[in-house]
């Protein structure tokens, strides 16, 4: 039975996420797609759910978010930040907004992403939580306290809860090739704590890999003269 019951924050982005990434996708085509995911909604019912007037469960979140070629997180919160150099229209309908005038009498700006009634999130902190990458913790102990602490190994534990392994299966299985890419991976991860952009270090692995091509020839090479060279023949006198 659906329901008229008036949505949180949350419910309300995933309703305008679902209308914008539909697009010109007419809401029959939506609906087909869900069919054949074996989730169906009518158009209708579409039309309710990005209008706010029906709820969306998580079976029908799931469904909607592989109809639309997104991630359920997608949906969830809305357009991920970018990296400043670009402004996302998007994000002035599902980010909060608010100005205040600091000590020295500038005007400053802060933006957050809703998760809870009670709890709101700077959209990039939301985002490390939601892909994994970064704990919130016992954060709802911040309405009594000031702060909270974080137990030595809980970033450890989240991830690991949270997060694919870093080395997938196509790396290989031996424990030198695991070994090998768990290595790069940590060099990389220093990289980015340095500041390095992707590009950067796509350059440097590329650079590291065509010398490593090149020095492997030339052992290649000497390797066969080596074996084209006569060995073992006594020298006649």
């Amino acid at each position: 039975m659906e329901t008229t019951t008036k949505l949180g924050s949350v419910g309300q982005r995933v309703a305008k996420e679902i209308a914008r990434l539909r697009g010109r996708t007419t809401v029959r085509e939506l609906s087909a797609r869900l069919s054949k995911l074996g989730r169906p909604i009518l158009p209708s019912g579409i039309t309710k759910i990005e209008q706010g007037s029906r709820r969306v469960d998580v079976d029908d979140l799931v469904a909607l978010a592989v109809a639309l070629q997104v991630t359920p997180t997608r949906l969830l919160l809305g357009p991920p930040p970018t990296d400043g150099t670009a402004h996302d229209p998007a994000h002035d309908e599902v980010w909060e907004w608010s100005e205040w005038v600091d000590e020295n009498g500038i005007k400053r700006s802060d933006v957050a992403l809703r998760l809870a009634p009670d709890l709101s999130l700077e959209p990039w902190d939301a985002w490390h939580w939601a892909l994994g990458e970064s704990p919130l913790g016992e954060i709802w102990r911040l309405v009594d306290q000031d702060s909270i602490s974080f137990p030595e190994d809980a970033e450890e534990r989240f991830k690991a809860e949270n997060q694919l392994p870093r080395l997938r299966s196509y790396f290989g299985t031996t424990e030198d090739v695991q070994t090998a890419m768990q290595g790069l991976a940590n060099a990389v991860d220093a990289a980015c704590d340095q500041g390095l952009t992707d590009e950067q270090i796509e350059q440097v692995v590329r650079r590291a890999a065509a010398g490593w091509r090149h020095d492997k020839a030339v052992r290649d090479k000497n390797q066969e003269r080596y074996r084209q060279f006569p060995h073992g023949r006594d020298n006649d006198v």
